[in-house]
């Protein structure tokens, strides 16, 4: 990597430990535990770093951060939904990753996330709870390699309704992964709560909320701030680059 990448990295690196401090929303259910604006950010690294890049700054970030907090078992479990979603933003924004489709990846990552929620006990009992996440696919296979290419046409209200998209879908899929580490917690009397099922069916107007706030801050913060960097660094990450025509694949 060049000298601009390495200080880039470098700079979003420390500055994911300190947004990780700022405010959001708690966790009901696990006591002391929260939901950060940096779930809101974390879509930016993907853009901007890429996915397998953005993914390792977020992870390295969010592990600094459990350290120098004193972090609970249980946000120890949830460590890799950052990551996640900045590398669900990244592939999606990008036309291929490490030979695949970016949006393919993400599809199958997300599936099987869902999937995993009708596997437990909770998900058969809630299932209307997985409707943001199943919206989260169905723009993923209704838009496929779309998505990268509005990203990269050059047009600001593309790159805005890309970012929108893409952030919403990537914040989604971390968010099912942390539900998913929440009924593991419980079910390993990591957190104390008590009828799952009840809790999650009151939580869907919460969750619902709070998704659509968390996209909002990424595509505020993301549209400029991508349009900006685009011109600067415009080789910031792996596979950054405009996506030729559609093939029949996509």
């Amino acid at each position: 990597m060049d000298t601009k990448k390495v200080a880039l990295i470098s700079t979003m690196t420390a500055m994911y430990v300190v947004l990780s401090y700022l405010p959001g929303f708690p966790v009901i259910g696990a006591s002391g535990a929260r939901i950060g604006i940096i779930s809101g950010i974390a879509p930016l690294y993907g853009f901007i770093l890429g996915p397998t890049i953005g993914m390792s700054v977020t992870l390295l970030g969010a592990f600094i951060n459990r350290v120098l907090t004193g972090a609970s078992l249980f946000e120890w479990l949830t460590l890799p939904s950052m990551p996640i979603s900045a590398f669900i933003a990244g592939a999606l924004s990008r036309d291929r990753v490490n030979g695949l489709s970016g949006w393919k990846i993400s599809a199958a990552i997300l599936t099987i996330l869902i999937a995993t929620w009708y596997v437990t006990y909770v998900g058969r009992a809630v299932p209307l709870f997985a409707v943001l996440h199943w919206a989260g696919l169905i723009n993923i296979l209704l838009l496929r390699s779309k998505l990268a290419r509005l990203f990269h046409s050059g047009l600001k209200r593309n790159l805005a309704l890309s970012i929108l998209l893409c952030s919403y879908t990537a914040t989604v899929t971390s968010h099912m992964y942390g539900c998913l580490a929440f009924i593991l917690a419980a079910e390993l009397l990591i957190i104390s709560t008590s009828d799952l099922p009840s809790l999650f069916t009151m939580l869907i107007p919460i969750a619902t909320f709070e998704r659509l706030t968390f996209t909002a801050i990424s595509t505020t913060i993301g549209v400029p701030l991508v349009s900006t960097l685009k011109n600067i660094l415009p080789k910031t990450a792996e596979g950054d680059k405009t996506p030729s025509r559609p093939s029949k694949s996509n």
